[in-house]
């Protein structure tokens, strides 16, 4: 049986032109050897399978090889050359420091460096995952790194660079490899797809590019066992069946449901992405990703940030069209809240379906809303529902409006509390209101024309302000809670209370806390128009009385202490 050899060894990279996505790195170290500018010390650091030991490798073959090229392509005639590739060179070492990281393995490796080369005009020492070294063996090599014989270079490789101790990074060139793009990954599997005879889908290529997240070496690992399984031809439903991710097809349609606002047609979506043996979490990510891509793909100056296959960019450029830039920016945020939220959730599943439910909330199309407006007056007579108006020019009779959300898809509205006061759409018509009585709301929509001014009730505000500090307090926001607690609000007039602060900590938190506390006072107190205003009161301080005002208030009202203190020569201080 023929020995495997897998795509990583196979096809490694033996020249710097042929290094995947390190352009700056191999550049600068070209440049180097033409100028004969060569480091005693370098240190390349970066994520795994990005190049690290590989640029290592080439660097030290082509600087012993004798008959170097114009080019800077090792000849692989000389000897240097032959014994590097038969695997048993006198002149470059490797070591692996996870193994060998004590003060006696750096000992001997300064004993070996002392010797000059036999073969070849430099000795190179590759020492890869050199974080692992402990601090005894990094302060043994100190002085030789600093200063090693002339023929010496050592090549340092970690994926830590933290790890390492500033003296020996003040002693190296250090070379940062970055995360290899998709682009280049998947280019790079398309070419060894042709050597190997592999039929492969470009989809499928790119998906393992993504599932690599910027390593060649992981990408190539995948392709081999890809490969296995689905022989020499590779198709996009063969990758996405072995590598758990989720098909595209099930985030288009989830965004088309979503754009219609069709919450069973999204939750039974999603029901088959869990039939199907798929992480919700994974799903939470993904679908964050899918919006991610489609607000990118709504303008041309960020088409570039697309990161997906050549024949899902149209696609998507479609499917941004029709979904609003206010839809992908909310839901974003929604989705986020959850993958924040999930693993902490006792329901995950649950916690899922309500965010896709409030996502189809967010589109839900005007028409739905309005045979909704039916079945509210049937189920909830109470609720005020102020009839639509094409123009704010006259003023509606004296009816509690009620400023709501939009209303849900089955018409369902929980049903107010009637308060004292408060008058329903039914009853008789009351006179007309002035204009300053009657306020205008700013919301997300614009200005919001709302009910007459109405008196709050003291009690109840006391009641419902302090039912808020206790759940703030029950939060975590003990800070938030003190400043609730310190006063209580007061009715300054109709729909309007005041609040008062006394230093500049108070000032901020009240300053983040109003809109979500405002919100909350008008939903509870049934008084859209209500208003909070903050005051910041004046602390009069009391003077500071010394030693002797007080002596001298004491002998105001006690004059014999005056002359005690003469007679007993007192000193006050």
């Amino acid at each position: 049986m023929e020995n495997f050899v897998v795509s990583a060894r196979k096809y490694r990279p033996a020249t710097f032109d042929t290094v995947v996505g390190q352009e700056a790195v191999t550049e600068t170290l070209k440049n180097a050897i033409r100028s004969k500018h060569l480091a005693s010390a370098f240190l390349f650091t970066g994520p795994r399978g990005v190049g690290k030991t590989t640029c290592a490798r080439i660097l030290a073959r082509t600087i012993n090889c004798e008959n170097l090229g114009e080019d800077l392509v090792a000849c692989g005639q000389c000897a240097p050359c032959k014994t590097f590739e038969e695997g048993h060179s006198l002149s470059i070492f490797e070591l692996d420091a996870a193994s060998n990281n004590s003060v006696d393995d750096i000992r001997n490796l300064i004993l070996q460096v002392s010797i000059a080369p036999q073969v070849g005009s430099k000795k190179v020492y590759i020492i890869d995952e050199v974080h692992m070294l402990s601090a005894q063996a990094f302060n043994a090599f100190l002085k030789t790194l600093e200063e090693p014989p002339p023929y010496a270079i050592f090549i340092l490789a970690t994926t830590e660079k933290h790890k390492i101790i500033p003296t020996i990074l003040s002693r190296c060139q250090v070379f940062d490899f970055r995360r290899i793009q998709l682009a280049d990954i998947t280019k790079h599997l398309a070419s060894i797809a042709l050597k190997e005879g592999i039929e492969a889908e470009a989809r499928a290529l790119h998906v393992i590019a993504q599932k690599a997240d910027g390593g060649l070496r992981d990408a190539l690992s995948i392709f081999d066992q890809l490969v296995s399984f689905a022989g020499n031809r590779l198709t996009y439903q063969d990758v996405v069946k072995n590598l758990n991710v989720l098909d595209h097809e099930h985030y288009f349609s989830l965004t088309e449901n979503i754009v219609k606002g069709d919450v069973p047609a999204a939750l039974v979506e999603f029901n088959t992405i869990l039939q199907n043996g798929f992480d919700g979490h994974l799903f939470v990510t993904g679908f964050a990703r899918h919006f991610r891509d489609l607000l990118v793909s709504q303008d041309p100056r960020t088409l570039p940030l697309l990161e997906v296959s050549e024949d899902l960019v149209k696609r998507y450029g479609a499917q941004a069209q029709s979904v609003s830039r206010e839809l992908l920016i909310r839901g974003l945020d929604r989705l986020a809240q959850c993958d924040a939220q999930y693993k902490q959730s006792k329901e995950p599943r649950l916690l899922v379906e309500l965010t896709l439910m409030q996502l189809c909330r967010l589109s839900a199309p005007a028409p739905m809303l309005e045979a909704a407006a039916p079945a509210l007056e049937k189920k909830s007579p109470d609720v005020a529902v102020p009839p639509p108006a094409p123009a704010p020019k006259a003023v509606a009779p004296a009816v509690e409006a009620v400023v709501a959300d939009p209303l849900p898809a089955d018409g369902y509205v929980p049903k107010r509390r009637q308060l004292a006061g408060q008058v329903s759409i039914k009853a008789s018509a009351a006179p007309t209101p002035s204009p300053a009585e009657v306020a205008t709301l700013d919301t997300d929509d614009g200005p919001v024309l709302t009910s007459a001014k109405k008196e709050v009730n003291p009690s109840l505000l006391a009641r419902v302000w302090s039912n808020y500090a206790l759940a703030k307090k029950q939060e975590g926001k003990n800070s938030l809670h003190a400043t609730l607690s310190a006063k209580e609000p007061v009715v300054i007039g109709p729909s309007a209370i005041s609040f008062a602060i006394v230093n500049t900590v108070q000032e901020n938190y009240m300053r983040e806390e109003k809109p979500t506390l405002l919100g909350h006072l008008r939903r509870e107190l049934a008084d859209p128009a209500l208003q909070l205003e903050v005051v910041k009161e004046e602390v009069v301080t009391k003077p500071r009385y010394t030693k002797q005002d007080k002596f001298n208030l004491m002998e105001e009202k006690n004059p014999a202490l005056l002359k005690l203190k003469e007679a007993l020569d007192l000193d006050l201080g």
